[in-house]
């Protein structure tokens, strides 16, 4: 189903808030690729809607988007590609007291789990200490679960509970389970990159899956299973994506700031 035209309208809105190109053309093709850009872009506006953080458009080479360029999403599923103008960019949060609370945002990402497999994320977070040692050592896939990641599924059809264990099985091989080397861990991400460790050992999955905002959202609605699987181990539901009313992402967004706001306790 085609991202609706009040939707794509306000994804343009956006990109013009943050000083980027915003003509028709900037919208990606494709109905799923487009309802994830929109997802991406509103979680910028609700970090920069707290007041304390930053928010910058970054090129693929880690400099600020000039006024008035393109937004380039990732038209296709790959890790942190190396510094380069051509790489797709990214989203930048910078906590404005807190120098070392510093995030990055991601479309089509491709993450590696404990279990070597890859798992594509449609939106994730990261912190940009990690993303930043991989762009510069020539690119590369993060590790560890991410402080976001949540699936867009364009799709009208009711979500079932296999697909909500798919998003599980994902999130449990994400998962770090050994406490890295790190006095004070910051985030439950890991990457062993340039003598980066972020992340430390939890108890249990869900307390992991709790502190964090991991998310499906859907066009359709959940089934009853479905809902169950989600509840049980704290996975966000966004339904009905397509409602008129324009508020369809209220719960998501105030996830992601209560988990901007948490941090420290990772």
């Amino acid at each position: 189903m085609a991202l609706p035209a009040n939707l794509k309208t306000n994804l343009r809105r956006v990109l013009r808030d943050f000083g980027a190109a915003n003509s028709i053309a900037t919208v990606p093709g494709g109905s799923g690729k487009a309802l994830e850009a929109w997802v991406y872009m509103r979680l910028a506006i609700a970090a920069r809607a707290t007041g304390h953080w930053t928010v910058s458009l970054r090129r693929g080479d880690g400099t600020l988007l000039a006024p008035g360029d393109i937004f380039a999403f990732a038209t296709s599923q790959s890790g942190i590609q190396a510094a380069s103008q051509a790489s797709p960019c990214y989203v930048l949060l910078e906590h404005r007291r807190h120098a070392h609370k510093r995030l990055e945002l991601h479309g089509s990402l491709q993450w590696r789990g404990r279990s070597n497999a890859t798992h594509e994320i449609d939106v994730s977070a990261l912190p940009a200490v990690i993303a930043e040692a991989l762009r510069s050592g020539g690119g590369g896939l993060p590790r560890g679960l991410p402080v976001v990641a949540i699936e867009c599924k364009d799709k009208t059809s009711s979500g079932v509970p296999d697909e909500m264990r798919q998003t599980l099985a994902r999130m449990f091989d994400l998962a770090l389970v050994t406490s890295p080397p790190l006095p004070i861990p910051q985030c439950r991400t890991y990457e062993d990159v340039s003598g980066v460790h972020w992340g430390q050992r939890s108890a249990t999955y869900r307390d992991f899956f709790s502190k964090g905002t991991f998310a499906i959202v859907r066009v359709g609605l959940f089934s009853l299973g479905a809902r169950r699987i989600a509840s049980h181990y704290h996975i966000q539901r966004t339904p009905s994506v397509y409602a008129p009313g324009g508020n369809a992402l209220a719960g998501l967004e105030a996830s992601f700031r209560s988990t901007l706001a948490s941090l420290d306790v990772f």
